[in-house]
């Protein structure tokens, strides 16, 4: 007797998606987590899109108080970038709708971000495969600030002048200064910018002997009893240094014998103006791109 089998189109359907589903391994999540090299600020990601894998993803963990930024450097005008605030899940920027290449954020607290590069593949060509780099930077206010100036002085001269300017991100400068026993340090601030100031910590001592925005001085003296190094800081509030304001100054440190008369100051010679953008301003740069 012949026994006929009833069959299911659906059950059909089913049965294959099932076994596709056992015969191929699912997709791995394909997110780059981006990782910093130690006294590194920047990490640059090489890659392609086309129109069959139209984009990549990177995470970024960033600490507190620190600046991300993104720079992303190709020549196909079709490729654009979008961020996720992953700790917040809040959507924060798409450059699709800005037609920006850079964008920044400071952060308040730690936090991951999620950077989807893409592209439209309707807009690109079946062949096309533009590069692209993305650069990814961190860095605080301690990295974009200079490196600390030792104070020297010449023979016969008791006082050195230093000139710098302050912005919103190099909002201080550092400079040390050693100091022999039994001679009297002075250090004078002059600058045209009433939100400049400065303060002197004794090295040895971890101690701050004083700190102008405090005490609302400019000139300022102490005996030094024991050879020691002081370490003087020029500081401004960033917050009242607006992007691209700079506020100029000249420090000047004199050194002299307890016994003797405090010599006459330098003139500062008109020096604490604003100064233009040749000063030494420290930056954190990009790194080079590999786009091309």
């Amino acid at each position: 007797m012949h026994r006929s089998v009833s069959f299911s189109p659906l059950a059909a359907v089913l049965g294959i998606a099932l076994c596709s589903a056992l015969s191929f391994p699912a997709l791995a999540d394909s997110t780059v987590t981006v990782t910093f090299q130690p006294n590194s600020h920047w990490v640059q990601e090489v890659d392609t899109v086309s129109q069959y894998d139209s984009s990549h993803d990177y995470s970024v963990a960033i600490a507190a108080g620190e600046t991300f930024q993104i720079n992303l450097v190709t020549r196909d005008p079709n490729v654009f970038f979008k961020v996720e605030d992953t700790t917040h899940d809040k959507q924060l920027v798409d450059t699709y709708k800005t037609g920006a290449t850079t964008w920044s954020v400071q952060t308040t607290e730690p936090t991951t971000y999620l950077v989807h590069v893409y592209v439209q593949p309707e807009a690109m060509q079946r062949d096309e495969k533009p590069k692209y780099a993305l650069q990814l930077g961190q860095y605080g206010p301690k990295d974009l600030q200079p490196e600390t100036t030792a104070v020297t002085f010449e023979a016969n001269n008791p006082w050195a002048q230093e000139a710098g300017t302050l912005d919103a991100q190099g909002s201080a400068r550092d400079y040390t200064v050693a100091v022999a026993a039994g001679q009297m340090l002075d250090v004078n601030l002059v600058t045209q910018d009433p939100q400049v100031h400065f303060k002197v910590l004794d090295q040895a001592k971890g101690q701050t002997l004083v700190d102008s925005a405090t005490t609302n001085v400019t000139k300022w003296s102490t005996p030094v009893a024991a050879a020691t190094n002081y370490t003087i800081s020029v500081y401004a509030n960033p917050a009242a240094l607006p992007p691209g304001n700079r506020a100029g100054y000249v420090l000047q440190v004199g050194h002299y014998a307890q016994s003797n008369a405090q010599p006459g100051t330098p003139a500062a010679g008109g020096t604490a103006a604003p100064a233009t953008a040749s000063s030494s301003t420290a930056t954190t740069p990009a790194p080079a791109s590999s786009a091309d």
